[in-house]
């Protein structure tokens, strides 16, 4: 399924850079906390963590306020799981969790000769990549979410700046029903969503 998902991504990159008038990269920080649950009738309260990705995308042109941008970026999303420790001492791992995100979003805006304002949404496919070895097989392989932001395009001569902010929030478990710490299972309570706020700049040409 995640090969599937990645080869017709990449095609439809390839199809849509004929035809696209925007390539773009991206760099920016984001900010994410998983929500308090319960292991083995033991609740684990998690801390608001700090992170950083980046990117590149292509954009197609819809008419003269709308686009379809398609992109993958690589997110560091930290220590997501600091404050299992607390109730499980003996665990030594620092649980950095870094993702590969593919999105695809349709933008629309207002047109201006030099400042246009716009929205977006659209679907993000996260796939777990580089994780602590102790976290390998406790994060679903494939999860899907959701991203909703606005930004602003401000044309200088040939090239575009697009700082924007952005919420992208988990529609699908992030975490499998069990994880495994120094051989110990341990049940979690309700479905994992992973959230977060970003915020980003990328120059488009």
């Amino acid at each position: 399924m995640i090969r599937l998902i990645a080869t017709l991504f990449v095609g439809s990159l390839f199809a849509a850079g004929s035809l696209a008038q925007n390539f773009g990269v991206s760099v920016g920080g984001n900010f994410q906390r998983l929500n308090d649950i319960d292991l083995n009738e033991l609740e684990t309260k998690f801390e608001s963590q700090t992170g950083w990705h980046v990117g590149a995308w292509v954009e197609v042109p819809l008419g003269p306020a709308a686009a379809l941008r398609g992109g993958g970026r690589y997110m560091a999303a930290g220590k997501l799981f600091d404050g299992v420790q607390a109730n499980y001492p003996s665990t030594q791992e620092n649980f950095d969790v870094s993702l590969i995100e593919i999105y695809l979003i349709l933008r629309l805006g207002l047109p201006s000769p030099v400042v246009s304002p716009y929205v977006f949404a659209g679907p993000v496919f996260r796939i777990p990549s580089n994780t602590d070895r102790e976290l390998s097989n406790d994060l679903k392989a494939l999860s899907y979410a959701g991203e909703i932001g606005g930004g602003l395009m401000i044309k200088l001569g040939p090239i575009k700046l697009y700082p924007e902010v952005a919420y992208v929030f988990g529609l699908t478990r992030f975490i499998e029903n069990e994880i495994v710490l120094n051989l110990i299972s341990l049940q979690v309570g309700d479905p994992q969503k992973l959230n977060m706020a970003m915020v980003r700049l990328s120059v488009g040409l």
